[in-house]
């Protein structure tokens, strides 16, 4: 899920038009007086141009000045150490003063390394703490994590109604891995009837954003006949978005059941 997150992440910021160029290059070091929100303006542009220490120079500047927003990038920059070193401290200090703001993007992200033990002690507990809080301001990705955290007993006993009324949160809201984790719950008859026909429905939804783990399991069910026709032709091209997506695992499928490479 992990590396899912940060691809939906990376997925979501879209390119922009070329003059945002011009912008994205002024140098953070003018001398006239920037609002926080014209220096994350650059810094987002240069970000979306993947010119990351431009963006990096920017989204300081910016989140000195108290945008939270900026902080939020500055955060997920040393995280993933782009056009920077990785580092986890830097990152959780931006995290953290977003957080404390209260905003939404803040605490979930703080929520993500406690969880994961990034720059911190593992504490489920903890991150369970800051997922509720970002959850309260209606974050559908801290609720899908709360979903997990119950479905997986982590910080907490584990309970599938919980998990899947917080799925359900974040599903609503329309997160696809969310609405993946749904249909896998049915799929398996995790805490519900196993019911094909329903883990059918959520895996559709999510499929239709572009997700690549439901994609994959549509193929599944119509390889194996779970609450289908058992139909090859249509596993197949299941499988092959999946694989042009990028999944590994529908790729091995291919290659297995078509001979395709």
């Amino acid at each position: 899920m992990t590396l899912r997150l940060a691809a939906t992440a990376a997925a979501a910021l879209v390119w922009v038009v070329a003059a945002g160029a011009g912008l994205a290059s002024v140098s953070p070091e003018m001398p006239h007086q920037m609002t926080p929100a014209a220096a994350f303006h650059r810094g987002e542009m240069a970000y979306r141009h993947r010119d990351y220490a431009t963006a990096l120079r920017w989204f300081r500047l910016s989140g000195e000045q108290g945008n939270a927003l900026a902080q939020n990038y500055l955060g997920w920059i040393y995280t993933n150490g782009f056009g920077t070193a990785q580092d986890y401290d830097e990152a959780l200090r931006w995290y953290r003063r977003s957080a404390d703001k209260g905003n939404a993007g803040g605490q979930n992200y703080l929520g993500w390394m406690y969880q994961h033990g990034w720059g911190v002690p593992r504490d489920d507990a903890v991150a369970m703490d800051w997922y509720l809080k970002a959850a309260a301001q209606g974050s559908a990705e801290a609720a899908r994590h709360i979903g997990f955290l119950y479905r997986n007993g982590l910080g907490v006993a584990t309970d599938y109604d919980e998990a899947l009324r917080w799925f359900h949160k974040a599903a609503d809201r329309g997160d696809a891995i969310a609405q993946s984790s749904i249909a896998w719950m049915y799929q398996s008859g995790m805490g519900v009837a196993r019911d094909y026909a329903e883990a059918m429905r959520w895996y559709r939804l999510a499929a239709a954003q572009g997700d690549i783990e439901a994609q994959y399991s549509i193929g599944l069910l119509y390889a194996n006949g779970w609450g289908v026709p058992s139909d090859l032709g249509e596993a197949s091209q299941w499988m092959q978005k999946s694989a042009v997506a990028g999944n590994p695992d529908a790729r091995d499928w291919l290659k297995t059941h078509t001979g395709a490479d």
